[in-house]
């Protein structure tokens, strides 16, 4: 017999306390007093034995159930061999990087290679998976498919899986997400088998790259009974140089200036129409090589060339192109491993906006007019390509449907009511309408726009002039502003403007942008329906304000139409395994090889970098996707620092294929989880327990018998 606790078994020695216990002798408790004997002297009792055990049957039960409670705890079990046969096989968990940089070289074949030789070593008695992992888990084999199967035919079944798989993909790589989800597959499997492993691991095959993602893993509490062996394959070039595109910006920072000017700043620099591209350089740390090459492919202009320090990394603008109207590729040359040398430029696609101006008179060429700035104001970008018409009240009404080819309507001044009536419906329909409040405008007029009722319009009472105060940065239109260096309205001036009062039931129905130094509104927004409207109490011409010759006014014009979902910013940056931004009237995607798919659930996810074209009803929209920059960062990390550091546990390759726990570690290990298992299953502390109860009640039954028949023997002793 042996013990999984044998350092209980010392509790056995708490037998001495009731043998200690029987050996004191105790004085008589109970004394009768007889009147006979009370002119006598009383005699100490003599005692010759001080040590004799009266009971001992209650002394053998009472140390006994002491001893079969120290057992117990040692937890006993019988060493036999029945016990030690496939239920000590491990539970194994193989996990094969396919992410992006895996294509280097043949890290890709050594990767199989290696998972192969580790299938090959597995018994029938082990629980083996298998999986691929790039920022996502692909569990390929699992436990069902590979049980009670040779180590062969297992190999060969993975053979097949990383043929359909062909090489690695285009994806970041997430080994943290990878580690948890196996973590994950092996209790699932655990819970459901309730079978024992002497050993249960995940073993990572792959690059170990800087640029993997292990963050997930602080998250998350690492099981303690699972460990992870990592097997790297590396290049023998270790050098790289990538190029990515950094995010395009709208604003130059260099030439960005610091405040408003009031000399016919309305296309200042401040414009987000310009659309500034800039690529990242990178050379990796090991790199051998200097020089680069930037240049368009099949292009005739020059390349872009120069030195970049092995370490180091340099942002410079992209090359002019001849052409923006055809999808480009920038590629970097100078390295030996080229899936990071290229960065795809689709070519520009701006949106069509088309604003409908309304007012009694537009009066298209007079400078002074709210019209001349608006028209000034408006510039294609990389995304929209707004054009304004200009309609006067009169015109509209003798129009049909003069809003159907609208997407934006600017209303300057009261409108009549069957136009205000028609602007209402417009905005409640989702379109986007600018209400400038001009001098003289009734609240009736408004009213039908915001779809507020009970509104009061009036003129205010400027002294001098009024300045913009109580900016909400927080609101999505000023947000572009809420940076130091631009957030400064205090210099656009107003001479005019109206007060706008809402009703407190329907305050929640309005957002105020921003307020006059007065505390009346200046800007407001509403949205009625599915739509939105935006209420200027003043007019941004010079008669009326600043506000059209301020480096503010383009920015804050875009910034709405943003709002309105006509966004003048260039869009985030696709990368392989992100889901394409598709309209939803989108029926096919066609891939970078040409091959067209159907969209269904208005969703496709890029899997490789290119360009992917979105086909619809009359249009087409490409996109531009490029490989995650995060898989260009190649230094080779220490896996078992950096994931020990985690928190997980982890074992890494030893001389003799042995962890670097040591042979003597593990052996002792398997040893100790034979042990516990073959203690598991024959609970004979169950037995050891329902014995001590067994002999406790016995020694309780003689100890209160015993006690009955002490009274009763005192008087006769008298």
């Amino acid at each position: 017999m042996s013990f999984l606790f044998p350092l209980y078994l010392l509790g056995a020695a708490a037998i001495g306390i009731p043998i200690l216990l029987h050996l004191r002798r105790r004085p008589p408790k109970e004394h009768v007093e007889f009147s006979s004997l009370m002119f006598l002297e009383k005699s100490p009792e003599r005692l010759t034995r001080r040590t004799r055990i009266e009971r001992w049957l209650l002394l053998a039960l009472r140390c006994l159930a002491l001893i079969l409670l120290a057992l117990v705890f040692g937890r006993p079990f019988f060493r036999r061999a029945e016990f030690a046969d496939v239920e000590s096989g491990r539970r194994l968990f193989i996990l094969v990087d396919r992410s992006a940089s895996m294509r280097r070289e043949d890290l890709w074949t050594r990767a199989v290679a290696e998972a192969e030789k580790a299938l090959k070593e597995t018994s029938p008695g082990d629980a083996v998976a298998v999986g691929f992992f790039d920022d996502r888990f692909d569990p390929a084999l699992d436990f069902a498919r590979l049980a009670d199967v040779a180590g062969g035919s297992r190999a060969e079944q993975f053979r097949q899986a990383a043929a359909d798989r062909k090489t690695p993909g285009w994806r970041g790589t997430d080994l943290g997400g990878a580690l948890i989800a196996a973590a994950g597959a092996i209790e699932d499997a655990d819970a459901e088998s309730k079978r024992e492993f002497s050993r249960t691991e995940i073993v990572v095959i792959g690059d170990f790259q800087e640029g993997a993602a292990v963050e997930s893993l602080n998250r998350h509490a690492w099981p303690e009974k699972i460990a992870v062996r990592c097997v790297a394959v590396e290049p023998k070039d270790r050098g790289n140089l990538a190029v990515h595109l950094v995010a395009a910006d709208s604003r130059d920072e260099e030439t960005e200036p610091a405040g408003d000017s009031a000399a016919g700043t309305a296309t200042a620099r401040t414009d987000p129409t310009r659309v500034i591209r800039r690529v990242r350089l990178a050379n990796s740390r090991e790199s051998e090589s200097e020089k680069f090459a930037l240049a368009w492919a099949g292009a005739k202009e020059p390349a872009v060339t120069g030195q970049l320090p092995a370490g180091a990394s340099r942002v410079l603008p992209v090359p002019p192109r001849a052409d923006d109207s055809t999808d480009s590729v920038l590629e970097i040359s100078g390295d030996a491993h080229d899936f990071d040398n290229r960065v795809y430029i689709a070519r520009a696609q701006p949106h069509p906006v088309r604003l409908l101006f309304l007012a009694k008179e537009t009066a298209q060429a007079d400078v002074g007019s709210p019209l001349f700035y608006l028209r000034r104001a408006m510039h294609r970008t990389a995304t929209i390509d707004p054009s304004v018409t200009a309609m006067t009240f009169t015109e509209f009404q003798a129009a049909r449907d003069p809003l159907g080819a609208a997407d934006v309507a600017i209303v300057h001044g009261g409108a009549p009511s069957p136009v205000a009536a028609a602007l209402g419906e417009f905005a409640k329909k989702g379109g986007a309408v600018f209400a400038v409040v001009a001098e003289g405008t009734a609240a009736e007029s408004l009213k039908p726009i915001l779809g507020i009722e009970g509104i009061a319009l009036s003129e205010a009472k400027v002294d001098d002039y009024a300045m913009f105060s109580e900016l909400d940065f927080d609101h999505p239109v000023l947000a572009p502003f809420a940076r130091a260096k631009v957030r400064d309205f205090t210099k656009v001036r107003t001479w005019k403007h109206r007060v706008l009062t809402i009703p407190e039931t329907a305050a929640d129905r309005a957002r105020v942008l921003a307020r006059f130094d007065s505390g009346d509104p200046a800007w407001v927004e509403t949205a009625p329906g599915e739509g939105r409207v935006f209420v200027f109490l003043s007019g941004w011409e010079p008669s009326e304000s600043q506000l059209a010759l301020s480096s503010k006014f383009v920015p804050l014009i875009y910034a709405m139409l943003g709002e309105a979902g006509f966004s003048a910013t260039a869009a985030p940056a696709l990368y392989a395994g992100d889901a394409l931004p598709l309209a939803a009237e989108t029926t096919a995607i066609r891939d970078p090889a040409g091959a067209e798919t159907a969209v269904r659930d208005g969703r496709h996810v890029a899997e490789a970098p290119g360009f992917y074209t979105a086909v619809r009803p009359g249009a087409e929209t490409v996109y531009a996707v490029n490989a995650p920059p995060a898989e260009s960062r190649l230094e080779a990390l220490d896996p078992v620092a950096t994931l020990s550091d985690l928190g997980v546990n982890v074992a890494s390759d030893a001389p003799g294929g042995e962890a670097t726990l040591g042979r003597d570690e593990a052996e002792a290990m398997k040893k100790r989880l034979e042990s516990e298992q073959k203690e598991s299953r024959q609970k004979l502390w169950k037995w050891l327990v329902l014995a001590a109860l067994a002999v406790l009640l016995v020694e309780t039954w003689l100890a209160g018998r015993g006690s009955r028949r002490a009274p009763a023997a005192s008087p006769a002793g008298a």
